[in-house]
């Protein structure tokens, strides 16, 4: 796998492409999909399609062990579950990176992003090895080949998130082909505020 990069897209012009264009990622893992939107952290979800567990045209390939994000994405019981949601968000901005397939030329590499439910997604792993799986099961790359990817700390996508709407960008998807929770692009910066305030009341109460 090549090393992190702080690539996003290089031509803030231009709409990204998919390499999924007019359908949805393979997936498999759970059937339910949460997403933050509205006030503080407020929730919609949404239903992603899944295929076989783990089958692709290669054979059988192993899932990644569950994560807590995979745990604390399973226990939200829908949009009205705000103390859930805000755990959910506050392990998944508690990340140190947010991992990212990378596609075009080399220099000038971008994230993938795909077409789902008629909205560009930014197709988002919460590990390095997430994203792998997920290329390798959907024939992007071979079990033997190395995989490019771009790495950036949620910091970074949260500061950047009006170029990524601009871009087109309407939300990230979370391990899309495994728990598949995803957040809208304008939300970022006020989920990410929410949580932190959170955590800083909590800090302050144990003290």
């Amino acid at each position: 796998m090549s090393e992190p990069t702080d690539l996003p897209f290089q031509d803030d012009e231009r709409r990204p492409e998919s390499i999924y264009e007019g359908e949805r990622p393979g997936t498999n893992g759970a059937d339910r999909s949460h997403g933050a939107d509205a006030a503080e952290d407020g929730s919609t979800g949404q239903d992603v399609d899944r295929p076989t567990t783990g089958t692709t045209r290669l054979g059988r390939l192993d899932e990644p062990g569950e994560t807590e994000t995979d745990v604390l994405a399973a226990r939200v019981t829908g949009p009205e579950d705000h103390e859930g949601m805000t755990r959910l968000w506050r392990s998944t901005m508690g990340l140190g990176h947010w991992w990212f397939v990378a596609v075009g030329e080399s220099g000038t590499e971008s994230p993938a992003a795909a077409q789902i439910d008629g909205q560009m997604m930014l197709l988002t792993f919460t590990s390095a090895e997430r994203a792998r799986h997920f290329a390798v099961q959907n024939q992007m790359v071979g079990p033997d080949e190395d995989l490019r990817a771009i790495a950036l700390t949620p910091r970074e996508l949260v500061d950047s998130s009006s170029t990524y709407a601009d871009a087109g960008i309407a939300g990230l998807m979370f391990d899309p082909h495994l728990s598949g929770y995803f957040i809208p692009t304008d939300q970022l910066p006020v989920v990410w505020e929410a949580v932190s305030n959170t955590a800083d009341t909590t800090d302050d109460q144990t003290v």
